[in-house]
């Protein structure tokens, strides 16, 4: 079965805030779609470290816990084995953010850097479009 991987974003709480992102995946096109949102959450602790998360049947531009819908990226279309490794994909994404927030200091390294590194991965083994990276890194990242 074909699913549909996104880019989804949303409005920051300031013009100078960063925006939250999330992959989200649909089996339909339509905006009102229920999706499987792929993301990470701060631990809690304050310190710039990061979590994987998977919420799933969240209508693709609804509003996504308190962050208001704001935009969002058709990636391409993926197959049941993407879909499978996607979680894997973005728990070795975080590693590498949190790993890098510990080296160089507080929170440098977050969502954005995490979904980059999974279209990067997903475009580099030819899972998704060439071009798709170069799409992703134009989308919108404060306020």
């Amino acid at each position: 079965m074909v699913a549909y991987l996104w880019l989804v974003w949303y409005h920051a709480n300031s013009s100078s805030s960063p925006k939250h992102w999330a992959l989200a995946v649909t089996y339909e096109l339509h905006e009102r779609a229920y999706a499987t949102f792929y993301e990470i959450m701060g631990d809690g602790n304050g310190m710039g470290q990061f979590l994987p998360s998977v919420v799933r049947r969240v209508h693709l531009t609804g509003t996504h816990g308190h962050h208001a819908y704001d935009g969002k990226l058709l990636l391409g279309e993926i197959n049941d084995s993407v879909l499978g490794a996607l979680e894997m994909y973005g728990e070795s994404a975080v590693e590498m953010v949190n790993s890098h927030n510990r080296k160089r200091g507080l929170g440098e390294s977050n969502c954005q850097d995490w979904a980059i590194i999974i279209v990067r991965s997903l475009e580099d083994a030819l899972l998704l479009p060439r071009g798709t990276l170069a799409k992703v890194e134009k989308c919108p990242r404060f306020g």
